[in-house]
């Protein structure tokens, strides 16, 4: 009888051993073997994780130059940390602890690092404008592959500097085409920030003179039906794609797109699917054009429908003068930026709502009749939506 009630005990009292030890782990032990690399803005620290199964990643603690406390974990069982967020190329030093499976960490241990110039001021020293249509083209390098917002400002002899325009990217190699400008000379400004809040100084890039140009009069234009698919499919409508309405998020089916359908082209979509337009003269010159997805998709004013099944993706832009003799004057394809589950940065997200714009490399005079042929979709065998087109250059 005796036994029988001891055995319970001594198994309650081994757990309750147990869960004390477990709850009052000892802390590990310190990291060693540090190794430093500087890095542009930060630095890598190599170190040894102590001897103990229990041992999970290393943690480190500082302080940026702006002296906002921060810190970081290798990831799991692993050496490596990567320290980020300096402006400076000062010492500073980092406390570098382990941390084990019940959260308690070891003693720190310090280490000195000594940044290299941070990757924000290689990005602004490397930032180069051009005159571009309607503006400028404002390109950089970006080393470190991190997010890094660019301040870009302008001011005309007499004026006022214009507020910032915000451009954003993590791209390595990065060109951005800023427009709504006139054609009066400008000096142009950039001052460069990062995740942290680090900012460069605002510094000269120079003066510019942005090119002129117009939108082409769509007005004039109009469809050359026998020579064109039938893009009338319920609410959309062939003409709608110069009509000078482009597709939203919220536009709950009433925005405007053409929709070509198999059904209404013979059972199966043929490409190339072409769409010739008359456009009511002879002598307009093109620098550019774009072009515009649909943007809403039934029942979800959520989520766009960009870069989904039934939106065009590649496509051909001709000219002819007598509707026979056709010449090439540009050939593109999107991107496919959807992951498996379909999801889409939201950088390709901003440039469908933007339009999808293509600068020609010279300047080319139209004749009477523009033919766009679109060659692919994003994967549907049913139905091709676009939204609108506009050609930019001078009337």
């Amino acid at each position: 009888m005796k036994a029988k009630i001891l055995f319970p005990i001594l198994v309650f009292l081994l757990a309750s051993v147990g869960c004390e030890q477990e709850e009052n782990g000892i802390a590990p032990g310190q990291v060693s073997g540090i190794e430093v690399f500087p890095t542009n803005g930060g630095a890598k620290i190599v170190c040894q994780l102590p001897d103990d199964p229990d041992v999970l990643f290393a943690k480190a603690y500082y302080t940026n130059t702006l002296g906002q406390e921060l810190f970081t974990v290798s990831s799991l069982y692993n050496d490596t940390l990567y320290i980020k967020g300096y402006n400076d190329t000062e010492e500073h030093t980092v406390q570098v602890v382990a941390v084990n499976s019940s959260k308690r960490e070891s003693a720190a241990t310090a280490v000195t690092i000594t940044p290299l110039i941070s990757n924000i001021e290689m990005v602004k020293e490397s930032i180069e404008i051009s005159p571009d249509f309607g503006g400028v083209r404002i390109s950089w390098t970006n080393p470190a592959a991190d997010i890094v917002y660019t301040w870009l400002t302008f001011k005309e002899e007499g004026a006022e500097e214009s507020d910032p325009i915000y451009l954003s990217s993590s791209r390595v190699n990065e060109s951005i085409i800023v427009r709504g400008m006139n054609t009066n000379r400008k000096e142009f400004f950039v001052m460069v920030e990062d995740f942290y809040n680090n900012k460069t100084d605002k510094v000269t890039k120079g003066e510019h003179t942005p090119k002129f140009e117009e939108e082409i009069d769509k007005s004039l234009w109009t469809l050359v039906e026998n020579l064109s698919v039938d893009g009338n499919a319920y609410e959309g409508k062939t003409v709608n794609i110069w009509d000078g309405q482009i597709d939203y998020l919220g536009s709950n089916g009433q925005g405007s797109y053409a929709m070509i359908s198999r059904d209404n082209n013979g059972g199966q979509l043929n490409f190339p699917l072409d769409i010739v337009i008359d456009l009511g003269q002879d002598d307009a010159v093109v620098n550019r054009f774009a072009l515009w997805q649909r943007a809403y998709w039934y029942g979800n004013e959520k989520e766009y429908y960009y870069y989904q099944g039934e939106n065009f993706k590649a496509f051909r832009l001709y000219t002819s003068d007598d509707k026979v003799n056709w010449t090439l004057i540009a050939e593109h394809s999107l991107d496919d930026p959807r992951d498996s589950e379909g999801r889409v940065p939201e950088e390709y997200i901003q440039a469908a709502i933007n339009g999808h714009s293509f600068n020609l490399p010279s300047p080319v005079n139209l004749s009477r009749y523009l033919k766009l042929s679109i060659t692919e979709n994003f994967g549907s065998e049913i139905y091709v939506n676009i939204s609108e087109l506009t050609l930019y250059g001078s009337n």
